[in-house]
């Protein structure tokens, strides 16, 4: 659960999210598949506040300047994303 107390759906648009339970799924863009954890690979990544799965800087919806929470582009409208306003 995030500190604001809101708390992650099981399912988003029929798409099972990652569990809000500490545990970090596989480093790899939800999206394109990127492999994050090779250390070769240049990208910048974040865990979606939405969906909970990694998510590459060429593939988010957005970033909260202030803390650095991304969102992936699939969740840019959802309300757990409001504060991920800085686009790339």
């Amino acid at each position: 659960m995030r500190a604001d107390g809101a708390k992650r759906p099981a399912h988003i648009s029929g798409l099972k999210t990652w569990p809000d339970d500490g545990t970090l799924p596989p480093q790899f863009c939800r999206r394109c598949d990127a492999d994050l954890a090779n250390t070769h690979n240049q990208l910048a990544s974040a865990i979606c506040v939405v969906c909970g799965y990694w998510i590459c800087e060429l593939c988010d919806g957005g970033t909260d300047p202030g803390t650095g929470d991304a969102v992936c582009d699939d969740h840019k409208g959802h309300p757990l994303a409001v504060n991920c306003t800085q686009y790339a």
